[in-house]
């Protein structure tokens, strides 16, 4: 099972404690960016995926491909806009 972290659009993204600081080479973290937070995490425990929170941001349990492409579905059929970014903001790359 993964977790695929998912932030607001629009709103700064936080470092979660596993993230770094500082980096020497390239660090990114690939997760989902939605318009409506709440809404999006709502639909997504009605749809029985487990969704866990903190202060760091939410995050989806999936499992494997079908899983992945069945959060995305169940987003857009419920009109919530989403899309994968590089979630990553807070390390400094130098």
């Amino acid at each position: 099972m993964g977790l695929l972290p998912i932030m607001e659009k629009g709103k700064p993204t936080g470092c979660h404690s596993e993230w770094p600081l500082f980096y020497m080479n390239d660090f990114s973290r690939l997760g989902l960016r939605v318009d409506c937070l709440e809404k999006a995490l709502s639909v997504l425990r009605d749809c029985g995926y487990a969704v866990f929170e903190d202060e760091g941001g939410a995050m989806a349990a999936i499992d494997g491909r079908e899983q992945l492409l069945g959060v995305f579905k169940a987003l857009t059929d419920h009109a919530i806009a989403c899309e994968t970014a590089d979630l990553v903001s807070c390390a400094y790359q130098g």
